[in-house]
């Protein structure tokens, strides 16, 4: 009877600062899902800052020929704007984990507790967050590229030797 030892590292984790108060999200580019959950993130919330326009203009219509400071039409153009930010929370929240859009904007949240952050919030929270899940990714594909080298130098040339063909004589 054998015994083995199977012990593997462990996933790289990747520790991202969020704020001053250095609340952090942890996450790892050897979760396979954090790529998808990436990009479908950022496609929804591409989408819905793309369907804001349409959706002012009904509410232009809706109170067409009333003025701009109509309380009723500020209203309406409000919640158009609080719906986004609503799922654009969720969205991030899906990306990174329940709680991460409270933590990056912790100052706010404990100063006004019922705190909505705005379009540009995201905007500014995106603008930050792409270039260092781009580098992380980066990192996984040289990584991912030095492993499958290192994994090939252990192979002598004659063990990739072509199939010979046998005679049908």
């Amino acid at each position: 009877m054998g015994k083995y030892n199977l012990n593997l590292d462990g996933a790289e984790i990747e520790d991202i600062t969020l704020n001053k108060h250095e609340d952090s999200l942890k996450i790892s580019a050897e979760d396979a899902n954090i790529f998808d959950r990436c990009a479908n993130g950022y496609d929804k919330i591409v989408k819905m800052a793309d369907e804001m326009p349409g959706k002012l203009d009904a509410v232009e219509k809706e109170f067409e020929g009333k003025d701009d400071s109509d309380s009723s039409k500020v209203v309406a153009r409000s919640r158009v704007r609080v719906e986004f930010c609503e799922k654009a929370i969720g969205v991030i929240d899906e990306i990174f984990g329940e709680g991460t859009t409270k933590k990056v904007f912790r100052d706010e949240y404990e100063t006004i507790p019922d705190f909505l952050p705005d379009e540009d919030m995201f905007i500014r929270f995106f603008d930050k967050m792409i270039p260092i899940m781009e580098d992380i990714f980066k990192r996984k594909m040289e990584r991912q590229k030095k492993d499958s080298r290192e994994r090939m130098k252990k192979y002598q040339p004659q063990d990739h030797k072509k199939p010979q063909r046998r005679s049908t004589k």
